[in-house]
């Protein structure tokens, strides 16, 4: 999405109320916008005294009344209504006697500006909602609710924005943002910056349900879109500690009585930077984004929930740019909601790290693509405690689960998904040798498809009996796994995907480092068979021995050979210790005496060898 305009301001840095009922406003002029060039989002206007003098107006006449009685401070200075900043930090202050004020900077943006007050930290969004000025001598301001909030936001998160953070809050409410009129498009929005230091902060986490005319069903505070291809929130390069928490976002989805409505390219939050090169002197200039926090929050009916990536995506241009490496770290989803959206994260960039926790992601393959989480570059990924899924395995089945082009490491502990028609999907071109998934204590039982040379390393997971399937050049290492429910407690419950009973299950394919057995379960129709413990690889035992069994008989091994219920026979390359047998002339095993006898049992072309 290109975006062609900014969020201009320039806010009250600080005011301080004096004698004689004055206040003291101070701020700077500068620009807030995170664009798809992936600049710094807070970028001054002209470093000049011009370019950064501000005109004051009385708050709610719609700059027709002219602010009178103001003094400047600081080293500014004032003549009429114009405030001139100083000239060694072009900071601008002034003092008037009005609680509030509208300012006009030189690029034709106008903001409203609070005094300082003991609430300052801490700012509610309806205070920067439209306002007008009554008339008389006794004036007061009036706030009225906008049809569309975008404008009130941006005025807040800018007032923010110049306090290096602060925390907005949203009170029950329903706030439409992207339009004209709280319906029409409008053009020139492009999403919502959000500043360094911000947290922004709803009532409540709860999944609306937005085609319903009951208001039981409707989050307490919630922001939503109501045109295709446009952004709630955007995150920029340069930005340090953003919280969103307790709120929903919601996409373009219809209402009740609404007709179809499209969600396509919307996003809830998105993120997108730079790491700059100098086509010239090749200088690399490092474009950090960091701290970030999305807790409780429900992201629902949206194109993308979460979506982090490099500006100019696969069109960078190497010259100008380290592709694929911009810094957006250090994040954590915590108790995330993700309902009915094309993809619930999305992440595009080497350079990150995450942790996604307590969250729960609902996805349909009928809302293509149907991801939870889809990882197309990333560095380190924990995903911890969550849960994803469709609704059915029919018309509402889900996509994938975790769905990986390349990543440095994924680390999944405790976690599941069901309902969709792939659990986990690793691409053969990003399946390289130095990726390692490891997968703990966690249920998955639709399909996990592994390609490439990647390394699976699966720690007491429960899985269906074909969960499972990995390219050759896969390496696979298991330990404490389950594959079906115990047959003597839900009999008849290990099938495939073809409802075809399976009596072996486990991992099908890939090459097995090293797994963990069992012994085998149930009985009849519903046994499971044995397996062995297995190394993949040659086996090296430093400063040891190796100690077979030594009580196994003759009898034993004529049994191993012959199997039975849930041992399948023992197949050539098979040997053991054998405390009663001898050789005979041909050197094959037979039965003596234990104690006198003993033999290394050896299986060789259907034969027990002892020579």
């Amino acid at each position: 999405m290109k975006v062609k305009s900014y969020i201009f301001f320039a806010l009250i840095l600080s005011a301080a109320t004096i004698a004689y009922g004055q206040n003291r406003f101070e701020g700077y002029s500068f620009i807030v916008g995170a664009d798809s060039g992936g600049a710094c989002p807070v970028r001054f206007l002209p470093n000049s005294i011009e370019g950064n003098t501000i005109e004051v107006y009385l708050a709610g006449t719609n700059q027709k009344t002219a602010a009178s009685g103001l003094t400047a401070c600081d080293g500014s200075r004032v003549l009429g209504n114009r405030v001139a900043p100083n000239g060694s930090s072009f900071r601008w202050c002034f003092e008037g006697s009005e609680r509030m004020y509208e300012t006009k900077l030189t690029n034709g943006t106008v903001n409203l500006w609070y005094p300082l007050s003991k609430e300052l930290g801490t700012y509610n969004v309806e205070d920067f909602r439209p306002v007008s000025r009554t008339s008389g001598s006794d004036p007061q301001y009036v706030f009225t609710k906008p049809a569309d909030y975008s404008e009130t936001i941006r005025r807040a998160v800018a007032f923010i924005a110049v306090r290096n953070g602060g925390t907005l809050i949203f009170p029950d409410g329903d706030y439409v943002v992207g339009t004209l009129d709280g319906n029409r498009r409008d053009p020139a929005y492009q999403g919502i910056t959000l500043p360094s230091g911000i947290t922004v902060t709803g009532t409540s986490t709860f999944i609306s349900t937005p085609t319903t005319n009951l208001p039981m069903w409707r989050s307490a505070a919630r922001i939503r879109l109501r045109n295709e291809n446009q952004t709630i929130f955007r995150i920029g390069g340069c930005t340090i500690g953003v919280t969103v928490k307790n709120i929903e976002l919601l996409g373009n989805t219809p209402l009740y009585g609404e007709g179809p409505r499209s969600s396509v390219g919307n996003y809830g939050i998105e993120a997108v930077g730079k790491w700059a090169i100098d086509p010239v002197s090749k200088a690399h200039t490092p474009n950090s984004s960091q701290f970030f926090r999305f807790e409780n929050v429900v992201f629902q009916n949206l194109d993308t929930g979460i979506r982090v990536g490099n500006a100019n995506g696969d069109r960078c241009d190497n010259n100008t740019q380290a592709c694929n490496q911009w810094q957006f770290d250090y994040v954590k989803v915590d108790h995330g909601i993700f309902v009915n959206n094309r993809t619930g994260i999305y992440i595009d960039t080497f350079n990150t790290d995450w942790n996604i926790t307590n969250s729960t992601f609902f996805y349909m393959a009928a809302l293509a693509p149907g991801d939870g989480i889809r990882i197309k570059r990333a560095g380190s990924i924990l995903v911890e405690q969550s849960f994803g899924g469709g609704y059915n395995y029919a018309e509402a089945i889900g996509g994938t689960f975790l769905n990986i082009d390349t990543i440095g490491s994924l680390t999944v502990i405790n976690s599941a998904a069901e309902r969709a028609r792939r659990s986990i999907f690793v691409s053969e071109m990003g399946g390289v040798a130095s990726l390692n998934l490891t997968v703990i204590g966690s249920t998955f039982g639709d399909k996990i498809e592994l390609n490439g040379r990647m390394n699976y390393i699966s720690t007491g997971n429960f899985y269906g009996p074909r969960s499972v399937r990995a390219q050759p050049g896969v390496t696979i290492t298991s330990t404490g796994d389950r594959f079906c429910y115990d047959p003597l407690v839900l009999p008849g419950q290990c099938y495939d995907e073809n409802r075809k009973a399976v009596s072996d299950p486990g991992f099908g394919s890939g090459r097995m480092m090293f797994k963990t057995g069992r012994f085998p379960e149930g009985s009849g129709a519903n046994i499971l068979q044995g397996q062995p413990n297995q190394f993949g690889y040659d086996l090296q035992i430093s400063n040891g021995l190796l100690q077979l069994d030594s009580n196994i008989t003759f009898r034993d091994i004529t049994g191993f050979a012959a199997g039975s219920p849930g041992r399948p026979p023992v197949t050539d390359g098979a040997i053991v210790y054998c405390k009663d047998c001898r050789k005979n002339a041909s050197g094959v095993c037979t039965e003596g005496r234990a104690g006198t006898d003993g033999a290394f049992a050896k299986r060789i072309n259907g034969q027990w060898r002892c020579d």
